[in-house]
């Protein structure tokens, strides 16, 4: 009898990075449980069921609104329902597991009670975890993950390192490469597809969150310039600028203040999802990354990266593969998620001239 899956996480919303760690999931589950049938907990089901090709049903709501809205339309019983009849519930992949957003810990991990209340074998699993910055958030954490999860699985040595150490989890906490990285990307491009003479760039704004406080926003027109001023050094050392957005739904306005700018000389795309995305980057010669899932990708592409740091789960990842070129690494946080790094607009322009010439 095959075994029934469900996988719970941010997807559905039509970001690049969280579809490519369901896809990534998928692939891992069908090689270890041949035959298995997976359904993910979804945002938008018929999103997820076009691009995954599984199973999907509506995620479980997080607010009152939603709940009322799920119960009107009915379908937090189809969700409820799919719980109930499967063999194996995974929280998989992302950065969620934080109370730097209060509200997470709780609004994600219930979901665990729930599928415990049916019996069910848990999972977290290529989770991020951290930071935890309150005591409340730390009791949330631990009071769910102690008595509802089975299995951890964590993508990094500061993530076991927040839940084993700050937070007090009692149960073995493994680590592994964020599944994206072994990701199987050959098959969704043309091995004799050429390079196009383009360097990708993968921005996204920051410093806007209504988590970050006045000064934090301040900082976004100086992170701005500064990916200006990497743009600018693309396109002097004789490559096309790439821009790569990964949601289009909030990124549009951004894409349209570089292109105010630098007009033709760069290159927009906004992929439809993480196949179409893999296919666009494969055709650069390197990716210059600020999202996490940028540079993933490109090291599951074997393309050279120049990543930037605004969190631990970032170099995490670049500790994992021992990122050869730590010289050149760029910072800017937070002091929360990561240390609180000032923005150098020369520094990034010199780094990124540094990379770019190492390819020639």
């Amino acid at each position: 009898m095959s075994k029934k899956i469900v996988i719970s996480g941010w997807y559905g919303s039509g970001n690049i990075g969280d579809e490519a760690i369901l896809q990534a999931m998928i692939d891992t589950f069908e090689e270890e449980f041949p035959n298995c049938v997976i359904t993910a907990l979804s945002y938008n089901p018929k999103y997820t069921k076009n691009t995954q090709k599984i199973n999907a049903v509506r995620q479980v709501p997080s607010s009152k609104k939603g709940w009322i809205r799920s119960i009107i339309t009915l379908d937090i019983f189809k969700t409820i329902k799919t719980i109930k009849n499967c063999d194996l519930f995974v929280m998989g992949g992302g950065g969620f597991l934080s109370d730097w957003q209060p509200e997470v810990p709780k609004s994600w991990l219930k979901q665990m009670k729930i599928a415990k209340f049916f019996g069910k074998d848990t999972w977290l699993y290529g989770i991020g975890a951290g930071p935890f910055l309150s005591d409340e958030g730390k009791k949330t954490t631990r009071y769910y993950i102690n008595n509802y999860v089975d299995q951890i699985t964590v993508r990094d040595k500061e993530s076991y390192r927040q839940l084993v150490e700050n937070v007090g989890i009692n149960k073995p906490v493994k680590i592994e490469i964020d599944p994206v990285a072994k990701m199987k990307v050959e098959k969704y491009f043309d091995k004799n597809q050429v390079s196009d003479k383009s360097i990708s760039l993968i921005f996204t704004e920051y410093f806007k969150s209504k988590y970050f406080d006045v000064t934090h926003h301040q900082k976004w027109d100086l992170l701005f310039d500064a990916f200006c001023s990497q743009i600018k050094a693309v396109i002097e050392n004789g490559f096309t600028p790439k821009l790569v957005f990964f949601q289009k739904n909030i990124e549009e306005d951004l894409a349209n203040k570089f292109l105010n700018i630098f007009g033709k000389k760069i290159q927009i795309e906004f992929p439809s999802d993480y196949k179409e995305a893999i296919k666009v980057l494969n055709k650069s010669n390197a990716i210059i990354s600020f999202r996490l899932h940028g540079n993933i990708l490109a090291y599951a592409l074997n393309k050279p990266i120049l990543p930037i740091i605004y969190h631990h789960k970032t170099a995490g990842f670049l500790e994992h593969i021992d990122y050869p070129y730590k010289n050149l690494i760029l910072e800017i946080g937070d002091g929360q998620n990561w240390k609180d790094v000032a923005i150098n607009q020369n520094d990034w322009y010199k780094k990124t001239k540094q990379f770019l010439e190492m390819m020639d």
